[in-house]
């Protein structure tokens, strides 16, 4: 699964590197070590009118457009993608194409063991960016939500003994495919709902700190020894 992630860099390489549209406002982004679910995440979005790549901050735990209420849906943080096309909270944003890149430099999964937290990221790469959906709610309030949900696979080796499940990692060259920028059937689609390799991937032990999301700070990232 992925229930905390982070994005420490600075949004002018973020821009260069997600190439998003240079005409695009940049969001209000704070960089975090510590991001949790009902926080905002930094995503991609294709724009349906103009096709261009835009950067947006979404409430991460995506809020089914119908739904009355957000209270619960805060654990709609993680899709399962076996399933995303017939579970309740999101085969509509799956069936309209509500695809997003949750751009990442990272997430942490903790042991099941004795819930000592990892750090988990691409090897050599810079970010880390994830396969997302996203959605639209109004509140009964009339206040407009944008959100979305990172989808999961099974781990692979790296990750098995740490957790059965991981996020959906994207290669570039996957990117313009998951956003709807060229062409792709449903069943393209979900061949890109595996698990990314593990040689391709690195993690470490870190400080308990990041248990708590209130704290944030570089030192959540520095390896331990255990």
């Amino acid at each position: 699964m992925c229930a905390r992630a982070r994005l420490p860099e600075e949004y002018s390489e973020i821009k260069m590197k997600l190439r998003f549209d240079a005409l695009a406002p940049a969001p209000n982004f704070k960089p975090s070590w510590n991001i949790a679910p009902t926080q905002d995440v930094l995503v991609a979005i294709r724009d349906p009118k103009s096709g261009a790549r835009l950067p947006v901050l979404l409430r991460w735990g995506l809020i089914p457009a119908w739904a009355k209420d957000a209270k619960p849906w805060s654990r709609t943080f993680n899709a399962r993608s076996e399933t995303v096309e017939t579970t309740t909270a999101f085969k509509d944003a799956w069936k309209a194409g509500r695809r997003c890149l949750v751009v990442t430099d990272g997430f942490y999964e903790w042991r099941k063991a004795d819930r000592q937290p990892f750090a988990i990221a691409r090897a050599l790469e810079q970010l880390t960016v994830m396969a997302g959906l996203w959605e639209t709610w109004i509140s009964p309030a009339g206040e407009t939500v944008r959100s979305c949900a990172i989808l999961t696979c099974p781990a692979n080796e790296l990750i098995a003994p740490l957790h059965d499940r991981m996020p959906v990692i994207l290669a570039e060259e996957d990117w313009p495919k998951w956003l709807g920028e060229v062409a792709a059937s449903a069943a393209e689609l979900k061949a890109l709902l595996r698990p990314y390799p593990a040689h391709r991937m690195k993690l470490w032990p870190v400080a308990r700190a990041v248990n708590n999301w209130r704290n944030d700070g570089p030192h959540l990232v520095e390896p331990i020894t255990i």
